[in-house]
């Protein structure tokens, strides 16, 4: 596999930068988040873009509970200086790239402070991007308690996201479209077909099994792996998986994967890691809710 996805590059122009492994494609924008605006596969990009929504688009990162964010009933919008500064990066002898956020707080700790730094290693062997998120606590004497949180906004039109069964069964938000945002189950396996909404906007919140996936209308698999937990493990209000799906803005999906809830001690961090990977999805192979196939031929991805 390790010929497949060589050569390898890392560059920057600026404030962009550029992950080229063979035929995948990573470009991060530090002056906005050091957000992940293209994640491609022969030059078919998996996010959506600006023109879309012009706040979510491509993929971020986000501390965990979003109820942590401000004091009061405000939820929105996320951080700035997580989701939106711009951030200071370099680039690795190992093609690494790594960029750190301005200092930021949480709305509902007094006096916290803390950073995060995202750094996308390439792993050609696998055909795979570890991206690794580190929240620093760099406050002198301020705990706080917080879960990685990434979201990746996804073309949804003619899109499949699914993930592995776990512990309980998904929980549909309040509010949700009934009767088109369906999660059925399969094979061990929970799926979501994108349809258009007549709600606003559904989301699902589950326990998985350390893992979640959607295939494209361009037939482009996105594996997204990561430390599985248990629903105990998850910050308050959230759960392990999480997708989203918001009507009006050209049919986008978040895939929103998280991890365990931790207290962080003043002057330490927390460290999750992502491995992303894209895969052209067989000729012939079914892409549909239940499909023993793709089931398969995820699998068969997550193990390499």
């Amino acid at each position: 596999m390790s010929n497949s996805y060589q050569p390898v590059t890392a560059t920057n122009a600026g404030s962009q930068y550029t992950l080229q492994m063979g035929p995948i494609k990573l470009v991060i924008d530090g002056g906005i988040g050091a957000r992940v605006i293209e994640f491609s596969y022969n030059g078919a990009n998996m996010f959506t873009g600006s023109d879309i929504n012009g706040t979510n688009y491509g993929s971020t990162f986000w501390p965990s509970p979003q109820s942590s964010w401000y004091t009061g009933n405000k939820t929105w919008p996320p951080i700035p200086e997580i989701d939106s500064s711009a951030y200071t990066g370099s680039v690795g002898s190992d093609n690494a790239i790594q960029l750190t956020s301005p200092t930021a707080t949480l709305g509902t700790v007094a006096n916290s402070q803390f950073t995060v730094t995202k750094q996308f290693k390439p792993v050609p062997e696998s055909g795979a991007i570890d991206i690794t998120y580190t929240i620093n606590n760099v406050s002198s004497s301020v705990a706080i308690t917080v879960a990685p949180w990434e979201v990746s906004r996804v073309k949804g039109t003619g899109g499949l996201t699914f993930f592995g069964k776990g512990s309980d069964t998904p929980r549909i938000q309040s509010g949700s479209d009934a009767t088109n945002f369906v999660v059925t189950e399969a094979n061990e396996i929970y799926w979501y077909k994108c349809t258009t909404l007549a709600a606003t906007a559904s989301k699902c919140f589950a326990d998985g099994a350390g893992w979640i996936a959607h295939v494209s209308a361009d037939n482009i698999l996105f594996l997204l792996t990561y430390p599985d937990i248990q629903p105990s493990q998850a910050a308050s209000g959230e759960a392990e998986v999480e997708f989203y799906n918001k009507k009006g803005d050209g049919d986008y999906v978040e895939i929103e994967p998280q991890g365990a809830s931790t207290e962080i001690a003043p002057g330490t961090s927390l460290q999750w890691t992502v491995r992303w990977k894209l895969r052209a999805v067989p000729s012939g192979t079914t892409v549909d809710v239940g499909s023993t196939d793709l089931a398969t031929f995820t699998a068969q991805q997550k193990s390499q």
